[in-house]
């Protein structure tokens, strides 16, 4: 029984065995044979799409095709088998052949593929903004746009969009002489060829740049000069050969500019202008500048006797000096201040000066003498004296010519009144005024804001005005009328020997 069972084993496994072999060698036969012949293009479809169009290729043998192009371009293979490939049509594709090639050959089809591009459409779009703000312009593909127009007058390349996606387009708008509404031009290809989107009418730019009529034709070192038009409040600096300016008075129509008095002298000084966040630097015209006929110093501030900051200043070197400067300068201090009357002085330091002056000062905790120190008279100018009248026109127009004590005394300058100080009380401290009026303003001791006081440098006897100069007060800041932490803050202008 045994050896029958292990005949019926044995003839089974000969047996698969035999059907084994037999399928191997059925597969050997079914194997294709190496097709190395060229494929060919029997038709295509659709025969007009747009990007991301798939396009079905039929023919014969496609199996080893690698590369499909349309117009030249290669589109992407999806698909592929001996009869049928796909592509897909990318943004690159253009209108034209196409050809499908294996390492066999390459075949071009009969009729072109026609792509129909697509297009940027706006729908909403920010139609005024200032110069240099944000334009927003919203809506489809417009990834397709290379550049944005406004007419003819400016434009904005695609390389300097802040942000741009198919739906939106974020840009800085360029500065452009804005005389009304202009196009606005959207720049793409449709296919090769260039071509724009444009909307008429479309933007307008707020574009108040400043203009310029006029500006003084010469100004003194150290003196202010005008520059008279319209627009003048976006301007942002004022530049003189480059260099910043203080502006003592800006208004739409009026620009007061203050030349620094370690300027040098130039026939042809440019003046600049800087506005619109800094990005717009334009030259608005010249200047002659000219040595000043006499010293000149803006915005002085002098420092009571008990403030950190105390100082003395000189009208001949322009400089302050601290109390324990005074005795190597003291010939060519003019002016300290001090409180006294209710107010604040400006007065010298001379001993016969009001007493004893130079008590209010120390140096190292030791009093500072005034003996050497210059003499000093004060007086009031008044607008209704005409020689006086003249001159105050001359310093708040910046005109003042070269002056000299005996020369304005001959145009009518009068030295007969003779204060020791130039006092500013409260504003509205009548004691001492006269025609009910305050103090500061009809006093000959006092000063407004804004007016202007004579000063005279006298001989040690005081009979002869040797000197003369002249005292603008800017403005002043005190915690109580007589502040001996105070400070007053000047203009001055001195006399040139």
């Amino acid at each position: 029984m045994m050896n029958i069972n292990k005949i019926i084993i044995g003839w089974l496994s000969v047996i698969a065995s035999v059907l084994v072999l037999v399928t191997a060698c059925h597969e050997t036969l079914n194997v294709d044979p190496l097709d190395t012949t060229p494929p060919e293009i029997t038709g295509f479809t659709p025969k007009i799409g747009q990007i991301g169009t798939m396009v079905s290729i039929t023919g014969t043998h496609l199996r080893d095709v690698t590369s499909i192009k349309i117009g030249g371009v290669e589109a992407n293979v999806t698909r592929v088998n001996r009869t049928l490939v796909m592509a897909e049509i990318t943004k690159d594709n253009l209108s034209g052949k196409i050809e499908v090639t294996s390492p066999y050959g390459t075949a071009i089809a009969e009729e072109d593929f026609v792509i129909e591009y697509l297009r940027p459409e706006v729908t909403e779009w920010s139609k005024e903004t200032g110069v240099f703000a944000a334009m927003v312009i919203k809506g489809k593909n417009l990834e397709l746009v290379n550049e944005i127009s406004f007419g003819a007058k400016a434009s904005v390349l695609k390389s300097d969009f802040e942000l741009q996606s198919d739906e939106k387009i974020e840009i800085i708008v360029p500065y452009y002489e804005s005389d009304g509404a202009v196009d606005l031009v959207l720049k793409y290809n449709y296919g090769v060829d260039p071509t724009e989107l444009v909307i008429e009418n479309a933007f307008t730019l707020d574009a108040t740049a400043p203009s310029v009529t006029s500006i003084s034709e010469k100004a003194f070192i150290g003196a202010t000069f005008d520059i008279i038009g319209s627009n003048l409040n976006v301007v942002e600096k004022i530049l003189l050969e480059g260099r910043e300016l203080a502006v003592e008075l800006a208004t739409s129509d009026k620009l007061t500019c203050l030349i620094p008095t370690d300027f040098e002298v130039n026939g042809n000084a440019k003046i600049e202008f800087v506005y619109f966040g800094g990005k717009m630097q334009a030259s608005v015209g010249n200047i002659v500048l000219k040595e000043s006929p006499c010293y000149v110093w803006k915005r002085i501030t002098l420092y009571g006797p008990t403030h950190p900051n105390v100082n003395f200043f000189s009208g001949i070197t322009g400089l302050s000096y601290t109390p324990c400067e005074f005795e190597a300068n003291a010939g060519k201090i003019h002016l300290a201040l001090y409180p006294g009357a209710n107010g604040l002085n400006f007065g010298s330091l001379y001993p016969k000066d009001g007493g004893l002056l130079d008590k209010r000062w120390t140096c190292n905790g030791n009093q500072i003498s005034g003996a050497n120190g210059v003499p000093l008279r004060f007086r009031k100018l008044k607008e209704s004296n005409e020689a006086d009248a003249k001159f105050i026109k001359m310093i708040n127009e910046g005109t003042l010519e070269y002056f000299d004590a005996e020369k304005a005394a001959e145009v009518g300058l009068s030295y007969s009144t003779k204060k020791q100080v130039i006092r500013h009380k409260a504003e509205d401290d009548m004691s001492g005024g006269t025609g009910d009026l305050p103090y500061n303003v009809s006093n000959d001791e006092g000063i407004t804001i804004g007016g202007i006081n004579l000063l005279m440098v006298m001989d040690k006897n005081y009979q002869e005005v040797l000197q003369i100069g002249f005292v603008k007060l800017i403005s002043v800041s005190r915690t109580s009328a007589a502040d001996a932490n105070g400070t007053m803050t000047i203009d001055f202008y001195f006399e040139k020997k």
